[in-house]
């Protein structure tokens, strides 16, 4: 009964003097053999210690006891991720920062205001430890109850037997709230799976991928358990006979792929990657579990539903949908669970779809909205934060803190009959001294909030003077999905630019994971590329592309050789470090650039080999020089293929068999034929 019993709630100030004294007690009072953890702080007793930087390792835990110390200034993130760690029926202790001596904080005090809804104990200091609630004893196991903790737990199991059997779709998609037991659905799955194939005289190979193999703990715990006792174990790896259970990191394809490919916690891998899995999953005939929360701490699930699922409906529509309602962890409507939920919006959800339905331009308002507002108006803070999580990935509690404590960060949106159409998030930068900037762009110092001037200060080729102009950076626009394509993303960021100019701002800009069409929305307003991440974001899967518009003349002194650099950084970039980006990306950086003019020389020989009558290597230089030049002006009149064959041959110097492959075409003689076509089409 315990795993499913609730979970209660003591909450201290660390202001009183007698806490860690009555804390101390508390835990010496906790029963035998209990399993607890310490959370930030210094525990004044011997118990399991996780720094706060560290509580996602408590993640798949089962903790009787719980003990989060926030008396040096409250983790949102870290509250998120250890709370889930605790069984039903056992006890969180929160001890808050002392209220007369922490500096305002909105979100503390929003947080304290749902706290006081969530019914715990808040002991006095003459209140006798003796009557603080203590964890629930656990219940002895039941060997014949079986694996399954719920119907819903068993049905997933059944799922992805049958899904492996082949006696169901190719795709299954699981989806739950946290604690309902997916992740260790597919464990239980795959111990059958391995344990079965054996008696058949077989062997199976199972894919498993996740965020970070850490988080696969739990899986592989629960698989070993049902295993026989000769199941052989190793970081990553569970090998029954000819069975195995193995990781796979999630930005690596195997080849070939396995017999079945589980990818648990989908919601926190990068749509463009999970689109990778479902590609080779769906060519190799590979059945595929994808499994995603929906309500985590990170709060990135929402943006899976709806993007990743958008993919399965075009690529899977026979792709099978089960949901996981029932908690395996803790009770239902569990209260814990809840002040979690609403104090960390983990369940913030945006505007119905069907309040967008006429959403325009011309019938929204742009407003800013103050610190103040958002922390006092919970369906404005709701509708916005939702939106957030719908569009990033790894929205976490972090940046709702963020939004209601950090001053520099400004919040504006734009309003449809009273709900949230489209918002974005912005930060001031820049004005830093003079040494300051010396320090920067000699590699001593990175000053934080100040993403835009130090990041070009070290890589964009922007001289230390530039990190003394002012700087606007956009940190997160997002428009709702059911109002996109009908101009409020341009809207509100032409109205952003504006109100920067007019604030006199020097440069505005922002990073994110680049694709060929956001590249392509920020430069159709005007914004230029200025820099590339040499490696793709954890977050996004994309390379993180800078780009930048100077609003004053002395932002446009700083912008030019910033983009001068660019121009000549990128080429080489191309060719090595970003050689695997994707070819239509590539092509778009190189829009707008001013590149030198091409030699009569080089006219004559690119005309030679479109004409067929030279060889490719001896025409590189001026094919390299005249590409570049191409789709610096212009990659509209170029058709798709051409422009690939480009790319990936002339710029990245990819091999031929990887560029005949992307193409559709067997060996190098049909992408010569391509590239002859394509030079022979680029604008002068």
């Amino acid at each position: 009964m315990s795993l499913h019993a609730l979970r209660h709630l003591i909450c201290l100030e660390a202001c009183e003097a007698s806490g860690d004294a009555r804390v101390a007690q508390w835990c010496a009072a906790l029963p035998a053999g209990s399993r607890v953890a310490w959370v930030g702080g210094r525990p004044p007793v011997a118990v399991e210690h996780v720094p706060l930087s560290r509580a996602d390792s408590l993640l798949g835990r089962d903790l009787d006891a719980l003990v989060f110390d926030a008396a040096a200034g409250l983790s949102a993130d870290a509250l998120g991720a250890a709370s889930g760690a605790l069984r039903g029926g056992g006890v969180l202790l929160l001890i808050l920062p002392g209220s007369p001596s922490s500096p305002a904080s909105l979100f503390l005090k929003r947080f304290r205001r749902h706290l006081r809804c969530a019914n715990g104990l808040c002991p006095g200091p003459d209140t006798a430890v003796s009557s603080w609630p203590m964890p629930q004893k656990r219940p002895p196991t039941d060997p014949a109850g079986g694996p399954c903790l719920t119907e819903d737990q068993h049905h997933a199991v059944q799922a992805i037997m049958d899904l492996a059997e082949k006696r169901s779709t190719p795709v299954l998609v699981i989806t739950a709230d946290r604690g309902r037991g997916k992740t260790a659905a597919l464990g239980i799955a795959a111990a059958g799976l391995m344990a079965g194939s054996r008696s058949a005289g077989q062997g199976i190979d199972i894919g498993v991928t996740a965020p970070r193999l850490s988080a696969l703990g739990p899986l592989f715990e629960q698989a070993k358990g049902l295993l026989p006792a000769d199941a052989a174990q190793a970081p990553g790896l569970l090998r029954l006979g000819a069975s195995t259970l193995m990781y796979r990191p999630p930005d690596r394809i195997p080849d070939p792929m396995p017999h079945l490919m589980l990818v648990d916690e989908a919601a926190g891998i990068p749509v463009q990657w999970l689109d990778q899995w479902l590609s080779a999953g769906l060519a190799a005939r590979c059945p595929m579990v994808f499994t995603g929360t929906i309500h985590g701490y990170e709060g990135s699930g929402q943006g899976f539903a709806v993007r990743f699922r958008r993919t399965l409906a075009q690529r899977a529509p026979d792709a099978h949908h089960l949901y996981l309602n029932t908690p395996v962890r803790w009770a239902v409507n569990d209260p814990l669970e809840t002040l979690m939920a609403r104090g960390l919006l983990l369940d913030a959800e945006a505007a119905e779809d069907a309040s967008m339905t006429d959403a325009r331009p011309v019938t929204c308002e742009h407003k800013a909205f103050s610190r103040e507002q958002l922390a006092g108006d919970e369906a404005l803070l709701g509708d916005i934060f939702g939106l957030l999580t719908l569009a990033h990935y790894r929205t976490r509690p972090s940046d709702l803190q963020r939004m209601l404590d950090d001053p520099a960060l400004k919040v504006v949106g734009l309003m449809h009959r009273g709900r949230v159409a489209a918002v974005a998030l912005l930060a001031d930068e820049g004005e830093l001294g003079v040494g300051l900037c010396r320090s920067v762009w000699a590699g001593e110092r990175r000053p934080q909030g100040h993403f835009l001037p130090v990041s070009l200060m070290l890589y964009g080729h922007m001289p230390p003077s530039g990190g003394m102009l002012r700087y606007r950076r956009v940190v997160r626009i997002a428009v709702h999905p059911a109002a996109q394509g009908r101009g409020l993303g341009t809207a509100l960021l032409q109205a952003l630019v504006e109100e920067a100019r007019e604030a006199g701002i020097d440069l505005i800009g922002a990073g994110f994971g680049g694709t060929d069409p956001l590249l392509r929305f920020w430069t159709g307003q005007g914004f230029c590329p200025v820099r590339v991440g040499v490696k793709p974001e954890v977050s996004s899967g994309g390379w993180a592309v800078t780009v930048l518009q100077a609003l004053t003349t002395e932002g446009q002194g700083v912008l030019d050789p910033v983009r001068a650099g660019f121009g000549r950084t990128l080429p080489m970039l191309l060719s090595d470090p970003l050689r695997g980006m994707a070819p239509d990306l590539a092509a778009s950086l190189f829009q707008g650039l001013e590149l030198s003019p091409l030699s009569g020389e080089d006219r004559r020989v690119i005309a030679a080999f479109a004409q067929g009558r030279r060889v490719y290597e001896a025409c590189l230089p001026a094919l390299h020089a005249g590409v570049m030049r191409g789709l610096a002006a212009s990659t509209k009149s170029l058709a798709e293929d051409h422009r690939d064959a480009l790319v990936m041959r002339v710029i990245q110097q990819r091999p031929w068999d990887t560029v005949a492959r992307h193409l559709g075409v067997s060996g190098r003689k049909p992408v010569i034929t391509v590239l002859r076509r394509a030079v022979a089409g680029l604008p002068d």
